[in-house]
């Protein structure tokens, strides 16, 4: 098996490109006038953009519990494999809003594109050790922290993306250093064979996958959010464009209150959280019994925005400068 170990962003530069140039293509009037809020009267249909990851459930939950029925919001979901791949159709408006990683949006909005996040997507859990996203090596590795990581490979889903960050920011909290770390990237599933057969060191992972590759004799070295903050981060997000914010701001406005609703229940409910991942993943019923789930808090803490913000340009992830206000929505106008 070989690897890439060069660190490149070719899906995500590919889909800036062409959001970037629909971007200049135009589209209606940022500055036209503003639609009825939705009603159950006047429903809206509202198209989003998901991938499907346990942190999406609560808005499938919420929707099943008719928190967007209530605001005259008819949610349509449309999936695809991976966040960048969502942005041009957000862009265009084709989907009002879609889901994604902190990070994602944020190389997105450094870049140049313009991107907003409406509504908080998941946190960290802030529990050492039962995290969503941890560092796992064999049980019988030498590895023993990471900075023990320099030299070795370590698996990525994403290059330049956020599980790249986290290992970074892991192995230099350590005292080691990050360029040293031979990143690889791939898919998840793949990761977990290869990490079993020896073919990789180490692995970065994200639910299901950190508890399926506990399951094949692996152990935790190092809880990587824990290394950002003490307290619980909010790591995924829901986005849209500012020409839609613009345009609609009370259906947005609808939208928010909706998606905080269906994040509010799915914190309160976690055995209905699981039984909904059944119906959108396909995911062993065995590990979602087991899989630890994220934090649902829809409230986006300034200091977690900023916490990100400051790590990926540390790290190189994320070169400009953005801010809070730049990158949070802020809602509509008084």
């Amino acid at each position: 098996m070989s690897f890439r170990s060069e660190r490149t962003m070719t899906a995500l530069a590919g889909s800036l490109a062409i959001a970037l140039t629909l971007t200049a293509c135009g589209g209606s009037d940022s500055e036209s006038s503003a639609e009825p809020a939705p009603s159950s009267d006047t429903p809206v249909t509202v198209q989003a953009g998901f991938i499907p990851v346990i942190d999406v459930a609560a808005l499938y939950l919420g929707d099943e519990q008719g928190f967007f029925a209530d605001r005259g919001i008819d949610l349509e979901v449309q999936t695809g494999q991976g966040g960048a791949a969502l942005v041009p159709p957000v862009v265009s408006g084709e989907y009002q809003f879609a889901f994604s990683n902190m990070v994602s949006v944020l190389t997105a909005r450094a870049r140049g594109l313009p991107l907003q996040i409406i509504a908080s997507g998941s946190s960290s859990t802030g529990e050492d050790g039962q995290d969503v996203s941890m560092i796992r090596v064999p049980e019988e590795s030498d590895i023993q922290s990471a900075a023990d990581l320099a030299g070795r490979r370590v698996s990525v889903n994403t290059l330049n993306n956020l599980l790249q960050m986290l290992g970074d920011v892991a192995v230099d909290a350590d005292g080691g250093n990050p360029d040293d770390v031979e990143y690889v990237e791939l898919p998840f599933p793949d990761a977990v064979a290869a990490l079993d057969g020896g073919e990789i060191d180490a692995m970065v992972t994200a639910e299901p996958f950190d508890t399926i590759a506990a399951g094949t004799g692996t152990r935790v070295i190092s809880t990587p959010y824990l290394e950002m903050s003490a307290d619980p981060l909010t790591t995924s997000v829901y986005f849209s464009s500012e020409q839609q914010l613009n345009e609609d701001p009370e259906l947005f406005q609808a939208i928010v209150e909706a998606i905080n609703e269906s994040l509010e229940y799915a914190q309160a409910h976690p055995d209905e959280v699981r039984a909904q991942l059944s119906t959108f993943t396909q995911i062993d019923p065995a590990v979602i019994e087991q899989v630890t789930l994220p934090t649902y808090d829809p409230e986006i803490p300034e200091e977690s925005v900023q916490t990100f913000i400051d790590t990926a340009k540390e790290f190189g992830i994320v070169e400009g400068t953005v801010s809070y206000d730049d990158l949070v929505w802020s809602g509509p106008e008084n």
